[in-house]
Order: C-alpha cells, then structure tokens, then sequence
C-alpha cells in the first residue's frame, strides 16, 4: 500500500508506481517519462518509500534470531533535484504522506 500525499491518484501516477515497484522488488532498473504535471515526483519517491517499509518489514520478519545484522539494516533512498524549490515542493508533499 502506497501513502500519497492527494487524496486520488491519476492514472500516469499508478503506471509510474506499478513499475517501480515491479522494478525495485526485481532488483532491476527502470525508465519512466511523462509529461509536466503527471505527479511523477510524488508517484516515484512514495512508491519507494512503500517499498523501503515493505522490504524492510520482509526482512524484518525473516530474520531467524541470529546475528546477521543485514537484516536489520534499511535501504537507503537518495532523493536529488535540480532546484531548492523543487526539494522545498517535495518535503511540503512528503508532509501529507505517512513516510517520516
């Protein structure tokens, strides 16, 4: 389940995120496009914050007690844009989502 910081979501946002989300559970990478004002920003960086908690949760529960501590490690996400306003946008959309 996806945290989006709207309350519906457009049809180039659920593509964006079918595929990611495809992608990252394959370890494998992925190419989108979409036109200026798709959501692509918010669509890429919830979906994987869902995977982040998704995976982490997976591994989480697989661990059989011992001390391998890669288990309890979190997958890091790096977030980069062009301009501080497009980071200012994104930290103000990542406000309504449940990713802290």
């Amino acid at each position: 389940r996806i945290g989006w910081p709207y309350p519906c979501i457009m049809p180039p946002q659920r593509q964006m995120a079918i595929h990611l989300i495809k992608a990252l559970k394959n370890k494998r990478h992925v190419v989108l496009e979409s036109p200026t004002g798709t959501g692509k920003s918010a669509a890429i960086l919830c979906s994987a914050l869902a995977w982040q908690r998704y995976n982490q949760r997976t591994n989480n529960n697989n661990n059989d007690g011992g001390d391998n501590n890669d288990n309890n490690k979190v997958t890091k996400i790096f977030y980069c844009c062009r301009t501080h306003s497009q980071v200012k946008q994104m930290v103000a959309s990542l406000k309504n989502t449940p990713y802290r």
